[in-house]
């Protein structure tokens, strides 16, 4: 900081004075005082009063004043670069966390989208599953239906062609039944041997069984007559023919319905079913 000429002139003007007077003292010589006072003349010193060109006068630099200046400049500068620095820091943190949480907040969406399509996925998967179980099912409902229409239609068909086949063995059986019926009758009355103790009005009732050669395999009696004889005779009669071949000429079904296994009723006058 500069201060004016005018500041300084009368502390110089004063700073002479007392030069002058120190240098008089000396000259002159200090005495102890004395009984003899002895009475010294003043000297007088001639003082010409100067006036100092400000110009002229060097400029005394407040040093310590500027130094401490420039130290708090000094210091206000480092604390503005030490804040620059802390808040391009705490910039660079933000950015890095916001960085942190963009990528976080993406890696969770990605991971809900990818967890959302991998169940829309399954769901679709499921529903098509189900949808082909479905159709399967429909499928084997349909061909199930259909085999049972067609095996319903085979059995009414089969029924009726039976029907009809009844009916038409049942009207040419009964003469061939009644035909063969006879041969079975004459046969067992041809090896018959009537015994002593024989009524008239005697029966018995056999149970004849026939292998599928027509041979006689059982005979069994199911109602007696009361004589032992008798039936014991009868029995031995139909064992004797021991196989009616006449009935191998019957197509199987009519044997197999009618002369297979069936009860004769035995009688000494008219053997007869």
């Amino acid at each position: 900081m500069k201060r004016s000429a005018t500041s300084y002139t009368w502390p110089v003007i004063a700073s002479v004075l007392l030069h002058g007077a120190l240098v008089a003292l000396i000259v002159v010589g200090w005495t102890p005082s004395s009984d003899k006072r002895r009475v010294i003349q003043p000297k007088y010193v001639e003082a010409t009063l100067l006036t100092l060109d400000p110009a002229k006068v060097p400029q005394i630099q407040d040093k310590p004043k500027e130094d401490k200046a420039a130290r708090e400049q000094e210091r206000r500068r480092q604390e503005a670069v030490r804040r620059q620095q802390e808040q391009a820091r705490r910039e660079q943190q933000a950015k890095e966390e916001a960085a942190r949480k963009a990528k976080a907040e993406a890696e969770r969406k990605a991971k809900i989208e990818a967890e959302r399509k991998a169940k829309a996925l399954a769901e679709q998967k499921a529903r098509e599953e189900a949808e082909r179980k479905r159709q399967e099912e429909l499928k084997r409902q349909q061909a199930e239906k259909a085999r049972q229409e067609k095996l319903r239609r085979e059995q009414e068909l089969a029924r009726a062609l039976a029907t009809e086949q009844a009916a038409q063995d049942s009207a040419a059986s009964a003469e061939t039944i009644g035909s063969y019926s006879g041969y079975i009758q004459d046969r067992i009355a041809s090896n018959w041997s009537r015994p002593p103790s024989a009524r008239l009005g005697m029966e018995v009732e056999l149970d004849i069984q026939l292998d599928g050669q027509a041979r006689v395999i059982s005979v069994v009696v199911v109602k007696s007559s009361g004589n032992a004889a008798f039936d014991r005779s009868a029995e031995q009669a139909v064992r004797r023919v021991e196989q009616f071949t006449r009935l191998k000429e019957l197509d199987r079904g009519t044997f197999e319905r009618n002369f297979r296994r069936f009860t004769l009723v035995f009688r000494p006058e008219d053997l007869r079913f």
